[in-house]
């Protein structure tokens, strides 16, 4: 079999203490474990700004990473790094995590490649962890799906809007073997997701699962009999959840 070439996505921060980083070993984590031919490195973009860091990786990110089952000791174990004009250069990807912080020091630093940049919005707080996770997921949800990256704006960022009470969405979660010579399947199904949403939704579960998965027509399938840890894990990503089939 061909081995498919690897590309490389960039993660970008200010340190590169704490939310770039905690992106970088996610996204491996995950990236391995669905057999994606990507790899991700994370740099900061003004380390002299992290006069207050303290060790090689903000203790809160290792932890957090450490009690969703991923761990990487060599990653963790490395001291920040400031990014250069030859890691732009290699990736395929370029992320920055906060589009009002690292826009201008792109701008100030590196603007040759400011237009090539997909910029989120994930502030330099405790909290912002899961909100990381979520745009990690669907990352690799497009690039399981093909999609391009989102389009780059350097306007500034819309002001935070209360958003509006959601529908709480139901899944059904079964099993099924027939057909599968003895592996069985977990089956999410029912869903009112589109094909991304899906596909985030699947790549979320294999993650906390440690499993692989797939979508199809229109239900996820999750290797393995994981229905208790699934409805779990629906539950927690606030799902209502119906039981079916045993």
């Amino acid at each position: 079999m061909v081995k498919r070439a690897e590309k490389n996505v960039l993660f970008l921060c200010t340190g590169n203490y704490y939310r770039s980083r905690f992106a970088e070993i996610l996204f491996n984590s995950v990236a391995g474990k669905m057999g994606l031919p990507w790899k991700a490195a994370s740099k900061g973009l003004a380390l002299e700004r992290g006069v207050n860091n303290v060790g090689t990786m903000a203790m809160s990110a290792v932890k957090a990473l450490e009690a969703m089952g991923v761990r990487n000791a060599d990653a963790v174990a490395r001291l920040p790094m400031q990014a250069t004009v030859e890691d732009f250069a290699l990736a395929a990807k370029i992320v920055a995590l906060k589009q009002a912080e690292h826009s201008p020091l792109l701008r100030e630093r590196f603007p040759a490649w400011v237009e090539k940049v997909e910029f989120w919005h994930v502030d330099d707080a405790p909290e912002v962890l899961g909100l990381i996770e979520q745009e990690v997921m669907r990352l690799v949800a497009r690039i399981m799906g093909g999609g391009e990256r989102q389009e780059v704006s350097d306007a500034p960022e819309p002001p935070a809007a209360k958003e509006p009470t959601k529908k709480q969405l139901t899944a059904k979660v079964g099993r099924e073997t027939a057909g599968r010579r003895g592996k069985g399947v977990t089956t999410v199904f029912d869903l009112a997701l589109d094909e991304t949403g899906l596909r985030e939704l699947a790549a979320t579960l294999k993650q906390r699962c440690g499993t692989g998965g797939t979508v199809k027509v229109g239900r996820i399938e999750i290797q393995g009999d994981q229905r208790e840890r699934i409805v779990a894990e629906l539950e927690k990503l606030g799902y209502k959840v119906k039981r079916v089939g045993g």
